[in-house]
């Protein structure tokens, strides 16, 4: 299907740009194919270009595509602290070669389990050609691109 209604663009991980997300995400509800992996991820995002102090999130794999939530689990596998910027990077321009020298360079704070950041960032990669969601894929990220300023 063709997702043709006007779409407004919010700052990433601005409250509004979370409430277009949880909207992408209920279209997709009771589609088959979550993601492969689950991840239970705290993300502290620093100096984020509205708002006072940082942003509280973690991310939910338990969707048909990873979701950005508010607020911190009680129990996360891991935990991220970044910066806005380089979160933008990650998230938004999607560049997962980007995540390990990030976190050599120390650019990301990272407590918990590391092997679960490769897979974040693999999931963060277009899908194989053979892949039967691809086209799905394909389409929730154009929305999501569609949503993000």
């Amino acid at each position: 299907s063709v997702y043709a209604a006007p779409v407004t663009a919010h700052p990433f991980l601005s409250p509004e740009w979370i409430i277009a997300m949880r909207e992408i995400r209920a279209d997709y509800a009771n589609d088959e194919g979550a993601p492969d992996i689950q991840l239970a991820a705290n993300v502290t995002v620093t100096n984020p270009p509205f708002g006072e102090g940082s942003i509280l999130g973690h991310i939910d794999s338990s969707g048909p595509t990873l979701m950005i939530e508010e607020g911190h689990l009680d129990q996360p596998e891991f935990s991220l602290e970044v910066r806005y910027e380089l979160a933008h990077q990650f998230f938004v321009q999607r560049d997962p070669a980007a995540v390990m020298p990030a976190i050599f360079a120390g650019q990301i704070k990272l407590t918990g389990d590391s092997s679960k950041v490769l897979m974040l960032a693999a999931q963060m990669a277009p899908p194989p050609e053979d892949d039967p969601r691809r086209d799905q894929l394909r389409e929730i990220v154009a929305r999501i691109d569609a949503i993000t300023a």
